[in-house]
């Protein structure tokens, strides 16, 4: 069993090409499953929904989906001005679609352990899994993982990086569109079930950066500095 999944494009639409072109030269997989953030922070929300609804495959609601969605009211007048522009860019059925979206999803495994795929973590939106937590932070965020799950793969933070912890495989797939581990190019994971245990790759795929800020510059989003910084820049 091969699973593939693309988490945080951020309406980067360059980069999930990159990652589509990439993944359909490796040998086939199972299922692809997008594990959220879709729109918001890059200049391409709505050709980035259309793509992700015509793969036809499983998709999870990130935190800035719902961001989308609530229109932000408890963020800073920055970041609202980015969702009212996004929610202008994608119109009520984009967002109708995100708010539709479920918070995970579970691959049952015949041959062994399940694979579940969350957006940050099983409990919520915003709680990132370090690649160091404690212990202690592990035990609260992943307390409620039913006992078959084997494998837990997650984006939010931007950071790849694989942790064996107890029973459980924690693969963070890290960012398509918006890296954030000094690596500027696109990312994606795919989880293999071989040998009776789950494993993980981490693809890097590079592509036109300097397209995209182009973009971010002619497309008429608010603050393009911002976002161009983060893109270019890659870390936090």
């Amino acid at each position: 069993m091969r699973i593939a999944i693309i988490a945080d494009i951020h309406g980067n639409q360059l980069a999930l090409e990159a990652v589509l072109e990439d993944l359909s030269h490796q040998p086939s997989v199972d299922q692809l499953v997008i594990a959220g953030d879709l729109c918001l922070n890059g200049p391409c929300p709505r050709e980035v929904l259309d793509t992700v609804q015509k793969l036809d495959c499983p998709v999870i609601q990130g935190n800035v989906d719902l961001e989308v969605v609530n229109e932000a009211p408890e963020k800073g007048v920055k970041k609202r001005t980015t969702v009212a522009w996004t929610r202008e860019q994608i119109e009520q059925a984009g967002i109708d679609y995100l708010a539709s979206l479920p918070l995970s999803h579970l691959i049952p495994n015949p041959a062994g352990s399940d694979l579940l795929i969350v957006h940050a973590n099983p409990l919520n939106l915003e709680d990132a899994i370090f690649p160091n937590a404690l212990d202690s932070t592990l035990e609260r965020l992943l307390a409620g993982i039913a006992p078959g799950v084997g494998a837990l793969a997650f984006g939010h933070l931007h950071i790849a990086y694989t942790r064996r912890w107890h029973h459980l495989l924690l693969v963070d797939v890290a960012s398509c569109g918006l890296p954030r581990d000094e690596d500027l190019r696109a990312a994606y994971g795919i989880l293999t079930w071989q040998d009776a245990a789950w494993n993980a790759e981490i693809r890097r795929v590079a592509y036109d950066v300097k397209t995209v800020v182009k973009q971010i510059k002619s497309c008429g989003m608010p603050n393009p500095e911002k976002r161009i910084k983060t893109l270019v820049e890659a870390r936090y």
